[in-house]
């Protein structure tokens, strides 16, 4: 399977001191072929950091509420727990994360 920068997808968490495990959307950052893929976990909750993304166009990207980006969560997550692909982050969406990323992540100070 072969992700793209900017899909969502519908992941299974499982948990890690106890049993069963949540359904939670995540946006892939990258997909390098492996059997793993980075990507920053979505919620509905609203932003609580500057590294957190409001998705402004969430009903065409594919879920079903108001939704926040997680920036500054960052995790690798095995392709093998995806449920099902919901969609792709529009255009503005992408730019935005792209802008956040950067700077979240920039080296120079």
């Amino acid at each position: 399977m072969t992700l793209s920068p900017g899909e969502l997808v519908l992941i299974r968490i499982e948990f890690h001191q106890t049993t069963g495990g949540k359904l939670r959307p995540a946006v892939v950052l990258l997909d390098s072929g492996d059997d793993d893929f980075v990507a920053a976990p979505v919620t509905s909750r609203g932003p609580t950091s500057s590294f957190d993304l409001v998705i402004r166009d969430w009903r065409n990207s594919g879920l079903n509420v108001a939704s926040t980006i997680r920036i500054h969560k960052l995790t690798v997550l095995p392709k093998r727990e995806i449920v099902r692909r919901l969609g792709h982050l529009a255009e503005q969406d992408r730019t935005a994360v792209s802008e956040t990323l950067r700077r979240a992540f920039s080296l120079e100070r």
